[in-house]
């Protein structure tokens, strides 16, 4: 029988869409991992992770240029796994500076694939302190 081309548009958003969590939270020294998986189509191209409150005013962090090698600038890396389709943003020794709003991104012809993810960096986990003290 088959699907009726007028409900057509309901599987596009499925097919096209970027899978990614809505908030991540980690410790401030701390190394954190964000995934972002995105449709098979897509492995070639170029991945990014920007930072910005909106996809407008979003600036790069890190990009793949298309390729599963790994890219690291600064304290924060990226890693596309062409088998799996996903893209890993890596951000190590957290501070409350990395906290707000990231996307992730899928340059094409048009407009990117983009979904946001929001970053919380919550104060350093408490030391535990031992008594060593002998009576």
């Amino acid at each position: 029988m088959g699907i009726s081309p007028g409900w057509g548009w309901l599987l596009l958003p499925v097919c096209q869409a970027l899978v990614v969590p809505r908030e991540v939270s980690g410790h401030a020294g701390d190394t954190l991992s964000i995934r972002c998986w995105y449709p098979p189509g897509y492995k070639g191209y170029n991945k990014y992770w920007c930072r910005g409150a909106s996809w407008g005013s979003c600036r790069k962090v890190v990009e793949t240029a298309g390729k599963e090698v790994p890219w690291k600038h600064g304290r924060v890396s990226i890693q596309d796994n062409h088998i799996f389709y996903v893209v890993l943003l890596t951000v190590e020794n957290l501070s409350k500076a990395d906290a707000g709003s990231y996307w992730c991104g899928v340059e094409r012809t048009g407009r990117d694939l983009m979904e946001p993810v929001t970053l919380r960096v919550v104060p350093g986990k408490p030391l535990c302190l031992v008594d060593l003290r002998f009576w």
